[in-house]
């Protein structure tokens, strides 16, 4: 018979962004546990709340199966004597094991022939493996961080206050902290804090009884309730801005939403929609409302965990604060208004970009450099002095005093404030250099802010690594993942044709000119660090590893890769191109052990067959025509001109023997073969694609 499991957590208030993560690892840790018990059952449900993780495991099988076990004893040159008798060693044997010498039987082994019987090994019950699977449990949940209190050594990301464990309608007995585990879980904690007992466990009948205690365990059912009931409360106003990281926040801070709505005084609209925005959201976790025409409005929601007699006393306490928050940031942007951008660049001087490289200022030098170096391989019509300029300005906001309490405004502030100045030509630059981000997956639209976001990237990339800062697999605190995937897309995004292996050395020498560089060439590594996160931006684009394997080699130029690899796809399904790729690899192989630098030049008149006439002449038709196609980038016709070579080179294989014992006539073959392979190499390593 199966019984479902079910085992609830209470804690206190756990931070909203320790739920998921740790509800995922229960599953995982049930999910290889059970396997591993070979205990079988139908379905895993989690679910938890800032006061709670709950999971129950459906249909749970009471007991594990039975299974044989074949016992090995001694060899039969052991365990027999000359005339055939058993020996004391194999009576020993099965006396210890408890088995009579009928049931023992030889067989045959990688070590030879020994005696063995099978033992038929009782599958234990569930009931007895819960205990310790459940302790088990509670110490495999992960959360970012723990902590001990009172005088336990067992450690929880917050105290844990009780402990449901209901397998069927038997409670699973154990202790941890000095807390019991029981059949009783608790609502709210102000609007149904009494306990609540379970006859038994069942997941449907748990989630009902909790919200009708105001709890909703399930984490899409709370999401949809929370959505809902904002929607609801705002639709009389506007459209609410309901960004999906602001909800689930939301939603995990409490176990049942009520939304209240608030106002704050129009004056504050005078500032920026985003910075008022920024001290809503990112400070109080509030909704903004907009109008039809995407305008402000001087409204907010707040979710609330708690339903007052009188709710007008909680929206006066929510309007208290939101409007001492927002009058935070309108002190903050008057004062910043009061100076020009250009007197905060001065203020670099004292902010530390990285204390083993230097302030924002000695950034800003940098970038104003390096971004006249990319202008002039990327835009070279672009003005110089505009795009010295906007590096300049790039870092100022850092010291505006906005910035220094709404950081995330970094870029958007300066952007701003030089719109107001009357630079309109490099405003844009300053928000566009710090695109794409995980807030805004948009690319840098203008030709400045394209110069600026990869000039600010690969400083930064130049900048950790030259310094001895590196990604591990444990964390990548100074986003250098981040920074290098941005290039790459942009690049490709904005199909801007730069190799970037000779772009970084500059970049490495204005870093070791300010006498900041620690790492000898640490270009190598950063071109390996990129060329690494170019695959994995290739197969997120859909492109197969063996295409990508056939180019990733090639000079690190992220967008020319990124045609190539495309060629390669579009003619893949191409049966010519398969057979030519084929016979490529043939010649491939024939020259893999050769030191092609010794063979010399192609000398025609040691032709001794039309076949090798044929593949020299095809070879200099094509030459010509090949190279024009390269140096154009049109790479699909360069595959499809290669196809030129599929019938000479057949005939070439069918007629002509290559390896010959004549030395100069063998060595002009494989000459000939090599200046065909180059042909093929020089866009890639095509042996890779079939």
């Amino acid at each position: 018979m199966k019984k479902n499991l079910l085992f609830e957590i209470g804690t206190e208030e756990l931070p909203a962004r320790f739920i998921e993560p740790a509800l995922e690892s229960i599953r995982n840790f049930l999910e290889k546990t059970l396997k591993e018990l070979e205990l079988a059952y139908e379905d895993i449900k989690t679910g938890g709340t800032a006061r709670r993780l709950a999971v129950s495991v459906l249909n749970l099988e009471e007991k594990q199966k039975d299974r044989e076990e074949e016992i090995l004893g001694p060899s039969v040159s052991v365990a027999l004597d000359k005339a055939g008798n058993f020996t004391p060693a194999l009576l020993g044997f099965a006396r210890k094991h408890g088995v009579n010498t009928d049931a023992l039987y030889i067989k045959d082994t990688p070590k030879g022939r020994y005696f063995c019987f099978k033992k038929t090994i009782e599958g234990k019950r569930t009931e007895e493996l819960l205990p310790a699977l459940l302790i088990d449990l509670l110490k495999n949940v992960y959360f970012p961080k723990k902590m001990r209190w009172a005088d336990f050594e067992f450690p929880f990301a917050r105290p844990i206050r009780w402990l449901l464990a209901l397998y069927g309608q038997e409670v699973i007995s154990l202790e941890i902290n000095g807390i019991k585990s029981d059949r009783f879980s608790y609502g709210h904690r102000f609007l149904s804090a009494r306990p609540i007992e379970f006859k038994e466990a069942c997941w449907e009948t748990y989630k009902r009884v909790l919200e009708e205690n105001f709890v909703l365990v399930d984490i899409e059912d709370r999401l949809r309730r929370t959505k809902e009931e904002i929607e609801k409360v705002a639709h009389p106003i506007g459209k609410v801005d309901l960004r999906s990281e602001l909800l689930t926040e939301n939603a995990h801070l409490v176990e049942y939403p009520f939304p209240t709505l608030g106002t704050f005084p129009e004056k504050f609209l005078k500032m920026p929609s985003k910075l008022v925005v920024t001290a809503l959201q990112e400070h109080q976790r509030y909704f903004v409302i907009y109008n039809e025409t995407q305008q402000l409005l001087p409204y907010f929601i707040a979710v609330n965990n708690n339903r007052p007699k009188d709710v007008s006393i909680l929206v006066r306490g929510h309007e208290r604060v939101a409007k001492a928050r927002l009058e935070d940031a309108l002190f903050y942007y008057e004062r910043d208004l009061k100076t020009p951008l250009s007197a905060k660049i001065e203020k670099l001087k004292g902010i530390v970009y990285h204390i083993k490289c230097g302030t924002l200022y000695d950034k800003t030098l940098r970038l104003i450099e390096l971004g006249k170096f990319l202008s002039k391989k990327l835009f070279p019509t672009l003005s110089l002095e505009l795009v010295e300029e906007a590096c300049r300005y790039s870092k100022a906001d850092l010291a505006s005093e906005v910035v220094k309490e709404f950081p995330s405004l970094q870029g958007f502030m300066g952007a701003h404030y030089l719109q107001i100045e009357g630079k309109r030509e490099i405003s844009p630059a300053l928000y566009e250099q710090y695109l794409p981000n995980p807030q805004d997956e948009r690319f840098p639209e203008t030709e400045i802010g394209t110069i600026l976001s990869l000039a600010d990237k690969l400083d930064h990339l130049c900048a950790m690594f030259g310094v001895g800062e590196r990604a591990t697999g444990e964390g990548d605190p100074f986003g250098l993942r981040r920074a290098g995937l941005g290039i790459l897309k942009i690049l490709i995004e904005k199909k801007l044709l730069l190799n970037l292996e000779e772009v970084l050395p500059y970049a490495v020498t204005l870093l070791e000119e300010q006498g900041f560089l620690r790492e000898s060439s640490p270009e190598e590594e950063i071109i390996d660090f990129l060329r690494k996160r170019l695959e994995w931006e290739f197969l997120n684009l859909g492109f197969s590893k063996n295409f990508i394997y056939a180019v990733i080699e090639k000079p690190l130029n992220p967008y020319d890769l990124y045609l190539r690899i495309s060629a390669i796809r579009a003619l893949s399904v191409s049966e010519d191109f398969k057979d030519l790729l084929i016979v490529f690899k043939r010649v491939t192989q024939i020259l893999k052990n050769v030191d092609t630098s010794q063979l010399g030049d192609i000398k025609p008149e040691l032709f001794q067959s039309e076949e090798e006439h044929l593949l020299w002449r095809t070879l200099l038709e094509q030459e010509k025509e090949l190279l024009a196609l390269f140096e154009e980038r049109s790479y699909v016709s360069y595959l499809e001109r290669l196809l030129f070579f599929k019938e000479p080179i057949h005939r070439f294989f069918e007629k002509v023997f290559v390896m010959v014992e004549d030395v100069n006539l063998k060595n002009n073959r494989l000459a000939l073969l090599n200046k065909l392979a180059n042909n093929f190499l020089k866009f890639g390593d095509l042996a890779y694609v079939f």
